[in-house]
């Protein structure tokens, strides 16, 4: 069985979208609350599926000025019709 340094050594060689996910499963794994990681487990998956339309370009990307704009606008719509 490998070291905890071991483990740690080959886990820095990954990419940090493998570190990523690798954090995330060890830190659910110290919840107690399966419903917890049930949700957890979710949004890993939505997230994993989002990654991969960045990758794939299936989305548009937008600055982070960009949707700032487009919520204050959306919030503002709201308002306006209550």
């Amino acid at each position: 069985m490998a070291t905890v340094d071991e483990v740690l050594t080959d886990a820095l060689r990954l990419s940090r979208e493998e570190r990523a996910r690798i954090a995330h499963e060890l830190l659910l794994s110290l919840d107690e609350s399966s419903e917890a990681q049930d949700a957890e487990a979710d949004w890993t998956r939505e997230l994993a599926h989002r990654a991969q339309e960045v990758i794939d370009g299936t989305v548009e990307l937008v600055s982070f000025e960009e949707a700032q704009k487009r919520l204050k606008e959306r919030l503002e719509r709201m308002r306006r019709q209550r």
